[in-house]
């Protein structure tokens, strides 16, 4: 049982009990297991070539997104470890399964709570021990952690803090250790997790900070005030700090390592910062200093209110969700607020420097204010105003010091039976708090709509409105997602001028020139098309869509050994490009390349064995080159697979198959098709059966019909033939 507390009015539970209660907190984002893939899953999991088809290799040069760290567009987000477990799942189960991802996330939740446990525990000692449980169970059920549990990206915030907690807990047993090798070997360990966490996520680098701070204030029971003597000229002489030799070389060795660390970081983005737009984070791009430091302080305390009351969420805080303060602002008191409360601790931990808690407060305070330097744009500028997910980790100091106040507030008020109800009550309503925003994160529509009561003016949460241009005119992004709705409902003459401003706004755009060169080939303007399929490679070469598009513009223009190569080139980029496979042996074998149509048809069968679509096209092939007893084998083993595969019957090209469910639809084309096989093959009793099962199913099949009358004349000339 965990240790009592003779002057706390929250009581100590049993260990199992503590533990229980924080694995079923834990569980508070639960309905989000079901979830899609929303937001920024996309460019970093279901379009980002390194979680499918990149070599392995590569990952450890390329961001967040799949782009080279060292490229002008880059955002220098670095988590090659993060993105090596999204391309578990894909090996593992041959595709992107969301909820795998999402399953994968809760769990990994759990054992983070479990961790914080487990880190409290060695945090607190003696009285205030059994305070861990209770900063824990509120870690558990935070709101604030929904967007990083239940957005399938915030995983690398999430494995960033368990390993920060790991790099924390064997520093602790280099603390403890009984001799010279016992430290090493925990010292090797705890630099080992900190390097994964950093490899998981930036924020990572600063466990540094944690276990110097928790060396200086937990173990040497530094207080405020020997801080300060820190800046004494003559300290070495005065501290007792450096007679103690293991300390001397645990701090050096973390400092030594916390350079080589972020030497060889910047070193991999080529010593540049990343750059971003102004309605990314427009403070950063105030000219008055004053004014920055203002509005930086504003988000500070916004951010601050988020950990109090977790009311206000939003996926996106970025593009004119929070305004800038531009001159006096009723605003400017929030500021003064966080920093009335900041005086209140720092004065609680002077006056009572000889006490246990005002260390643990001044811990709490240091463990909140690390983690989130590099959210704070004190180092370098960030590429948003507020992310929640960035106060996964921080959120631990601000509950560490919530537990603390809270417990000395019960015990000045002296309810003793009312205190648990109190806790309880904060509890569930988090709890709750967090299953109803989890279960936002769902899918896009539910995530939109819930940003638009807390940030109305955040063009992001007006996608598929034309508000998005209104409120950012100069924002391309907006241009580029509302061109490509319009180019999606076949609007291609608005698409163009919404795509070719957003072009014009940022030249280097490379999505949108793509989207702008499909807009002009539905335009028939093919030779503005190649351009802008051209100008889009030239700032993305790798990118294998824009390979691809390019490859159907040729198409269209009857230059066929264009278009094979410019697919070819989009295989080499994503290997698993489906339709890029697909339309090249099409090609191949409208070209009468009939071998290498088979020779890449055996490959693409080797990619998707469970695609019917290819198996189709290599039946096809086969039945015109008379090899009739292996295209019956592939229709009939393409006929057991994926049936609800759209792909596979629009290719008929038949809008009357339109009023057909999925399988209806796939019944049809794969009927026809055996139709044509046995027609081919002088079967034409079973090419008969065929097309009438064809027919059973769509009554208004013209080509079906056509092919059923041309076997009917057959047959009845052979029938004459025979008389005569």
């Amino acid at each position: 049982m965990t240790q009592s507390n003779t002057t706390s009015m929250l009581p100590a539970l049993p260990r199992h009990w503590e533990i229980l209660i924080i694995l079923v907190g834990s569980l508070c984002c639960i309905n989000s297991y079901n979830g899609k893939f929303v937001f920024d899953d996309s460019p970093a999991i279901t379009t980002n070539p390194d979680v499918t088809t990149t070599e392995l290799s590569k990952i450890f040069k390329n961001d967040f997104w799949g782009n080279k760290l060292t490229h002008y567009q880059s955002h220098r987000s670095y988590r090659p470890l993060t993105i090596m477990t999204f391309r578990f799942h894909y090996w593992l189960r041959g595709q992107l399964d969301p909820v795998d991802f999402h399953i994968v996330n809760l769990i990994l939740h759990s054992f983070v709570c479990l961790l914080t446990y487990w880190v409290f525990n060695i945090l607190l000692t003696n009285k205030f021990k059994h305070l861990a449980f209770y900063a824990s169970a509120l870690f558990a059920v935070h709101p604030v952690h929904t967007e990083a549990v239940s957005g399938i990206v915030g995983r690398a915030d999430i494995l960033c803090t368990i390993f920060v907690w790991l790099s924390i807990l064997f520093y602790n047993r280099s603390v403890y250790s009984n001799n010279i090798l016992a430290l090493c070997i925990n010292l090797i360990i705890t630099i080992i997790f900190i390097t994964i966490a950093m490899l998981c996520k930036e924020t990572g680098i600063t466990a540094i900070g944690i276990c110097v701070t928790y060396d200086l204030i937990i173990v040497q029971k530094n207080s405020l005030q020997d801080f300060l003597k820190i800046l004494n000229l003559n300290w070495l002489n005065k501290s007792k700090i450096y007679d103690n030799f293991r300390f001397i070389i645990r701090i050096l060795l973390l400092t030594l390592i916390g350079f080589v660390l972020l030497a060889v970081r910047f070193s991999l983005m080529g010593f540049s910062t990343p750059k971003f737009q102004p309605v990314d984070n427009p403070a950063s791009f105030l000219d008055s200093i004053y004014l920055r430091h203002i509005n930086y302080h504003y988000i500070y305390s916004l951010n601050f209110w988020l950990l109090i009351c977790p009311e206000w969420l939003c996926f996106d805080w970025s593009m004119g969700c929070v305004p800038l303060i531009s001159n006096f602002d009723l605003r400017i008191f929030f500021i003064f607020i966080l920093w009335f409360i900041i005086g209140l601790m720092i004065r609680f931990i002077w006056i009572r420097k000889k006490h246990e808690d005002s260390r643990y407060m001044l811990m709490g305070i240091l463990m909140l204010t690390i983690p989130f330097l590099p959210a704070s744009n004190i180092f370098f500028n960030v590429g948003f105003v507020i992310a929640e997910r960035t106060l996964y980790l921080p959120s631990a100091g601000y509950l560490l010091i919530f537990v603390i106040c809270l417990d000395k507030l019960f015990y000045k008020l002296g309810y003793s039976k009312l205190n648990m109800t109190i806790f309880g009550i904060l509890f569930i309503t988090w709890f709750a708090r967090s299953c109803s925003r989890s279960s936002q994160w769902n899918n896009e529509n539910y995530l939109f709509n819930s940003a638009l009561s807390v940030c109305p003016l955040n063009a992001k949460v007006h996608y598929n409105v034309a508000k998005t241009i209104r409120l950012h005119p100069d924002y391309a992004q907006a241009m580029n997602n509302l061109g490509n709705l319009l180019k999606d409902q076949e609007k291609y003459n608005d698409a163009e001028k919404l795509l070719r401003k957003a072009v014009e706004i940022q030249t280097d755009f490379a999505a949108a020139w793509m989207n702008l060169g499909i807009v002009l080939s539905g335009l028939k303007k093919f030779n503005e098309s190649k351009a802008c399929y051209l100008t889009s490679l030239i700032h993305r070469p790798n990118c294998p869509d824009c390979h691809y598009n390019l490859g159907i513009l040729y198409m269209e223009q009857k230059k066929f050994t264009e278009a094979l190569e410019s697919w070819s080139n989009a295989i080499k980029q994503k290997t698993n490009h489906k339709r890029a496979w697909t339309n090249s042996i099409r090609l191949l074998d409208d070209m009468g390349m009939t071998e290498k149509a088979l020779e890449k048809g055996k490959i693409a069968v080797k990619l998707f064995p469970n695609d019917a679509t290819i198996r189709l096209n290599i039946a096809n092939i086969l039945g015109k080159i008379g090899n009739f007893e292996k295209a019956e084998i592939e229709f009939k083993n393409s006929l057991n697979l994926d049936s609800t595969n759209p792909s596979i019957y629009t290719n008929l090209g038949k809008k009357k198959l339109n009023n057909l469910n999925h399988k209806q639809k796939m019944n049809n084309y794969f009927f026809f098709l055996l139709g044509v096989l046995y027609h081919r093959w002088n079967k034409y009793e079973l090419a008969r059966q065929m097309y009438n099962k064809a027919l059973d199913i769509n009554p208004n099949a013209n080509t079906v019909k056509i092919n059923l009358k041309k076997l009917d004349n057959l047959l009845y000339k052979q029938k004459l033939k025979n008389i005569t």
